[in-house]
């Protein structure tokens, strides 16, 4: 049983990583193409809120990579 567990856990643990970053590199880049442009503020206020949510993403990935460190 715990085999299974650990290795079921290092699966979801492995998607969670691959998805956090695929999401990074898709708000990354919406955020850089909303700052190429003319300047407006709408504009630099989401692409600054793309900027937060990545390095909320990142946070998450490195808190997954040491849990799949700990497993």
């Amino acid at each position: 049983m715990q085999k299974d567990y650990i290795t079921e856990r290092l699966k979801f643990l492995i998607e969670l990583f691959k998805l956090c970053w695929f999401a990074i590199f898709a708000v990354g880049g919406a955020s850089v193409s909303l700052v190429i442009g003319q300047f407006d503020f709408q504009r630099w206020a989401w692409a600054g809120a793309g900027a937060m949510l990545v390095l909320a993403l990142l946070v998450l990935v490195w808190h997954t990579h040491s849990k799949m460190l700990h497993f």
